[in-house]
């Protein structure tokens, strides 16, 4: 049976985080293309709701790699 400690460290691995980051930089990117080409409201609806999902993600990638961390201290300390 898989203990919880090892199965929370292959969830959180290192591509997830990547992977939460990279998301988070090219929505960033798609957002700045939506405001600079914005002419109508819902283009500046539409590149704020990506700034949200970007901030999201990079919140999401953040988290990530410090609960990789975090998991890697535990298991030094043992």
């Amino acid at each position: 049976m898989t203990r919880p400690e090892n199965a929370e460290s292959k969830v959180n691995s290192k591509g997830t985080s990547t992977t939460y980051l990279g998301a988070a930089i090219a929505v960033t990117a798609f957002s700045v293309l939506t405001f600079g080409n914005a002419s109508e409201w819902f283009d500046y609806v539409s590149g704020a709701v990506f700034l949200c999902l970007a901030g999201t993600l990079g919140y999401q990638g953040i988290q990530s790699i410090a609960q990789r961390r975090r998991s890697a201290d535990k298991q030094s300390h043992r």
